[in-house]
Parts: structure tokens; C-alpha cells; sequence
């Protein structure tokens, strides 16, 4: 068919039609086309903004390995709880400062005497400070050792345990500097083998609580 007085071209969305007839239709419901090149720059404006999006998701991804790094290197220093290099590991304490006339003095009255010097040995010298209840809550003590790096850290120990062993080797001490042949060494030594006594059964374990409650008592004093 041919045109008539030519074709007609919509001057909106740039279609031909073959009358004017036709083009008047078309106009009332044509719908603009894009400007040229819109498209192309829809397109492009898009990638940048999921290459934005994914170098923002990069960068959150990063805050968050570090924050998590951050935190984690705060927790273990806390659990290590780094210990003054002066301080003895616990079991090697020095025991110089304490005088004879303070063993003296210790023997005279057996049912303190241990106790009594575990005070002197560990809270009058502060390179003894190596032995502590954190949390009179929980059956657990801390005690100073020697970390696989080679650095003193406090290390939890059950509470019983620390006790026997403070008990063992300080009466083992005062035992060695008793003199059974005086009236003072014979005392303290009779006294220890009813408590050694205790601690085999005898009297229920009466006399070997007794001594470890004690002990508590200074090591929880402060």
C-alpha cells in the first residue's frame, strides 16, 4: 500500500505509519522511548553501583575479622593473667626472712603453727604472693606456675589440692625444725601425729579439716 501525501513518522517514539489517520491513534497511547544512549548509560550506572556495593561488603567483611581478632587477643591476655616476674612460682618459695625465733614462737602454739607460717611465708613477703581464691564462691584457687612461653601465669587449681600440698610442705617445715627432745618440740610433734592420724581417717578427718580450714582463712584474708 502506498503512502498517502508520503509517510508519517510519530515524532515521540520515531515509528512510520502510512497515514495520518493511524498516526493520531498511535499518539494517544504511544509511550516515550528512552532518549538515545539512556539505556547503555542505565546499564553502566548500575555496574558501579554493584561494584560499590561489593567493595562496601568487602570492607565490613574486613571490620569484622578484625574486630573479631581484636577480641579474641583481649580474651587471652585476660586468661593469662600475666604475673610480676619477681614473684616465685608456687611450690618455690624462699622462706629466708622468717626468723628462728619465729619457728620458735610458731611451735609453741601446734594447732596454729602451720597456718600461722603460711602467713608469714606467703603475705609477708611479696615475692611469696603466689597462691589466691579468686572467687570464695567456687571450690577453685589460683596458683603462680611457669607457662609453656616460658612466662609466670596464674594457673586454677582445685582448692583441696592447693590446701594438702600447702599443709604438706609446711608442716613438713616446722617438723624438721621441731626438737623432740625439748618440751616445745615434743608438743608440736605429738600434736602432728594425731593429725596425721586424722587425715589417714582417724576421727572422722576432724583435726585435718581443722588445719586446712585454716588455711583458707589466710589465704582468703587479703
Amino acid at each position: 500500500m502506498a503512502y498517502v501525501n508520503g509517510p508519517k513518522a510519530c515524532s515521540t517514539c520515531g515509528e512510520i505509519f502510512e497515514c495520518r489517520l493511524k498516526l493520531c491513534r498511535h499518539k494517544k497511547t504511544c509511550i516515550s522511548a528512552p532518549p538515545a544512549g539512556l539505556v547503555e548509560q542505565l546499564r553502566e550506572e548500575n555496574a558501579r553501583l554493584v561494584e560499590q556495593l561489593k567493595t562496601k561488603d568487602e570492607q565490613i567483611a574486613e571490620l569484622i575479622k578484625r574486630a573479631s581478632t581484636t577480641h579474641n587477643n583481649t580474651h587471652t591476655t585476660t586468661n593469662k593473667w600475666t604475673v610480676d616476674a619477681s614473684v616465685h612460682v608456687f611450690g618455690k618459695e624462699e622462706h629466708e626472712h622468717i626468723t628462728p625465733r619465729q619457728i620458735e614462737a610458731l611451735l609453741t602454739d601446734p594447732t596454729n603453727a602451720v597456718s600461722e607460717l603460711i602467713k608469714l611465708k606467703h603475705k609477708r613477703k611479696r615475692a611469696n604472693d603466689n597462691v589466691r581464691c579468686p572467687n570464695l564462691k567456687r571450690a577453685m584457687y589460683q596458683v603462680v606456675v611457669t607457662g609453656e612461653d616460658g612466662e609466670k601465669q596464674w594457673e586454677n587449681k582445685a582448692r583441696g589440692e592447693v590446701l594438702e600440698q600447702l599443709y604438706d610442705a609446711n608442716s613438713g617445715h616446722l617438723e624438721e625444725e621441731a626438737d623432740e627432745d625439748t618440751k616445745v618440740g615434743a608438743m608440736f610433734m605429738n600434736h602432728q601425729e594425731k593429725v596425721r592420724a586424722s587425715e589417714s581417717g582417724q576421727d572422722g578427718g576432724r583435726r585435718y579439716k581443722e588445719q586446712l580450714d585454716k588455711i583458707h582463712c589466710v589465704i582468703t584474708s587479703g
